[in-house]
Order: structure tokens, then C-alpha cells, then sequence
């Protein structure tokens, strides 16, 4: 019965990670690192692609899914389908045939950039130097038309976002200020809950969390991999290690610091929390990424990272759904960091020594 229910949880967990990317294992190629390039002259057919940064210099004869710090497609670069990208920066200075979606801190076509289809984007920045035949619409802090710009249709954008239209710029359909504009990323409609500056801290914030977790997979990869094997193994446990850990350490803390003696105690206390959760955070994301390429042929410490951190950040973009999934996840990681850490102490206090359990490779 409880392995019924662990295995219930892990299916409900691993939907919702992929519900945002889903088919992973599908008829798509998946590539995987710190960088993934399409070579100029190279072909590949629908590609999902995630890494540090994704370039194409090639032909993408399909769609292209990039999640990344960054996703290029240079001047030699060509998407026979639509480019959609949840990422640091978006940048086309080469042709997309279809559509361009995506949730990224900046987007920018540059003015030998041409997109065949829309542009649908949520971020930070947009800037539109070179040609869209579609339409445009942009939930976005900036948006610059520069002088080179064309657009083929109309142009829709945050009523509170800063405007800046060139001269020369054209646009053949209706320019309009949009109040609360929901625009598709690519990723289903991301709402312009807390306006572009709260989309922006959002993708930011993901980046910080890649940078902790790379951080992480470097400096303790053995401890990570244990915690993602924890996690997957001891599902119903860490969660609720997780839930005793965030609700108990803190009233402990106060407890603590009532006492004159345990002020100084518990400062230092709150600060190794503190230290705890936020470490645990990437972890817990890392080990979910982990967790639901566990059902694909893919085995990449750093593929799973960027997996757990993008899905997570894309579904915390969801109305109240989004806080649940932030906090579940949180809940495995943070709950099998503090067993992991529980069972080293002890082990330390009775002088043996030992690995945590095995773990799934990744490289």
C-alpha cells in the first residue's frame, strides 16, 4: 500500500514537471550540457535543447524548445518551426519560419533577424530591430521599436511597460496598451501577475538557482546525487522530514533565544537555516529535474538541474497551483537534506563511516 501511494505521488510530481515540456522522450531529439550548438551546415530535425547556453548556427528543420541561460540563433542560423524559450536571454539574429514564444529577461531581434510568424513573450525587455510578419505581444517591463524595425501585423504591450518607438519604425497593423495582458510564452498563458518586474525577478531567480545548483553539483556532486536518490526512493519520508524540518527548527530557534544565554546561539542558528534552505532550494530542484529524467534515456547531472529549475520556475508562474508545486518540491528536497544530514551526524557520533545509499548516476 505505501508503495502504491509513493508511486502515486511520483506520477503526480513528474506530470506536473513535464506539463509545461512535455514529450522529453518523444519524437524530439534532447540535447543536454553546459552548451548545445547546431553547427553551421549541421541539420537536425525538432529539437529540445538545455544547457547554459544553446546556439544555432545550423538549420533546426522543426521547433526548437531552449531552456538556457541563454538561446541564440545567429546570422546562419535557421528555424524551419516555431522557437519557443524560457531563458536568461532570447537573441535572433538569424530566421525563425514560424513563431517566436517564450518567457526570457530579454528578448531582442536584431535587424538582420526575421521571425515568419508572431512574437508572444513575457519578459523584461523586448527590442525589435529587425522584421515580424505576425503580430506582437509583449507582457513586458521596456519595449523598443528601433528604426529598422517591421512589423507585419499589430503590436500589443503592457499598459505600464516604458514604450519606445523610432522614427523609422513600422508597424502595419494597431498599436495598443494592454491593462493585465496574458500573453502564450510557449509554455501555456503566463498572466501578468505582479506586472514584468515580477515575471523578471522570476527569471532571475532561476538563473541565481541554476548558478547555486551548478555551484553544488561541483563542489559536493556525491551529496546531490544522494539527495535526488532520497527523494525518489523515500518520497512520503522527505516530505514529511521536510514539513517537521521548516515548521519545528524555527520554533526551536525561539525557544532558544527567550534565554539570555541562547540569544547568541540561536543567531547563529537562524543564520545555518537560513544557509539550509537556501541550498536546499537548488537541491530540492535538482533532484526533481533528476527524478523525472529517471523515466528517460537521458542521464545528465547537469541536464537535470536545468530540467528541475526551468520546470519548477514554469510552473510557480501558475495561480495558486504554482505556490503548491514551489512548496511540495521544497518539502522532498529540504526533508531529504536534513535525513541525509541527520544520518552522517550519527554516524559521525558512532565513529563508522559509509556512503548514504546508492544513487543514480549523472554525468
Amino acid at each position: 500500500m505505501d508503495e502504491t501511494i509513493r508511486a502515486v505521488t511520483r506520477l503526480a510530481l513528474i506530470v506536473a514537471l513535464l506539463a509545461g515540456t512535455a514529450g522529453v522522450a518523444a519524437a524530439q531529439s534532447t540535447q543536454a550540457g553546459g552548451s548545445v550548438v547546431v553547427a553551421e551546415g549541421e541539420t537536425t530535425g525538432d529539437l529540445r535543447a538545455a544547457g547554459g547556453t544553446v546556439v544555432v548556427r545550423g538549420t533546426v528543420d522543426g521547433d526548437l524548445r531552449g531552456y538556457a541561460g541563454t538561446v541564440i540563433v545567429e546570422d546562419t542560423g535557421v528555424v524551419t518551426g516555431d522557437l519557443q524559450a524560457s531563458a536568461g536571454s532570447v537573441v535572433v539574429r538569424g530566421t525563425v519560419d514560424g513563431d517566436l514564444e517564450g518567457a526570457a529577461g530579454s528578448v531582442s531581434i536584431t535587424p538582420q533577424g526575421t521571425v515568419g510568424g508572431d512574437v508572444s513573450v513575457a519578459a523584461g525587455d523586448l527590442t525589435i530591430a529587425g522584421t515580424v510578419d505576425g503580430n506582437v505581444k509583449a507582457a513586458v517591463q521596456r519595449l523598443e521599436l528601433a528604426e529598422t524595425a517591421s512589423v507585419g501585423g499589430s503590436v500589443e504591450y503592457s499598459s505600464d511597460a516604458e514604450f519606445d518607438r523610432a522614427e523609422g519604425a513600422t508597424v502595419s497593423g494597431q498599436v495598443s496598451a494592454v491593462d493585465n495582458l496574458s500573453v502564450d510564452s510557449g509554455f501555456g498563458d503566463v498572466a501578468e501577475e505582479g506586472g514584468p518586474l515580477g515575471l523578471l525577478f522570476g527569471v532571475f531567480g532561476m538563473l541565481a538557482t541554476l548558478v547555486v545548483g551548478a555551484a553544488l553539483l561541483v563542489a559536493v556532486p556525491e551529496f546531490a546525487g544522494v539527495v535526488a536518490t532520497e527523494v525518489r526512493e523515500h518520497t512520503l519520508r522527505s516530505g514529511g522530514v521536510g514539513l517537521l524540518g521548516l515548521v519545528g527548527i524555527p520554533i526551536a530557534l525561539v525557544l532558544v533565544a527567550i534565554t539570555v544565554v541562547g540569544a547568541p546561539l540561536a543567531l547563529l542558528g537562524l543564520m545555518a537555516f537560513g544557509l539550509l534552505v537556501f541550498t536546499a532550494a537548488a537541491l530540492a530542484e535538482y533532484a526533481a529535474g533528476a527524478w523525472a529524467l529517471s523515466y528517460t534515456d537521458v542521464e545528465s547531472r547537469w541536464a537535470a538541474l536545468v530540467v528541475g529549475v526551468v520546470g519548477v520556475g514554469i510552473l510557480s508562474r501558475i495561480p495558486v497551483v504554482g505556490s503548491l508545486v514551489n512548496l511540495v518540491v521544497f518539502l522532498f528536497g529540504f526533508g531529504a537534506v536534513l535525513a541525509l544530514l541527520y544520518r552522517r551526524y550519527r554516524r559521525y557520533r558512532s565513529g563508522t563511516s559509509g556512503g548514504a545509499g546508492p544513487s543514480k548516476s549523472y554525468g
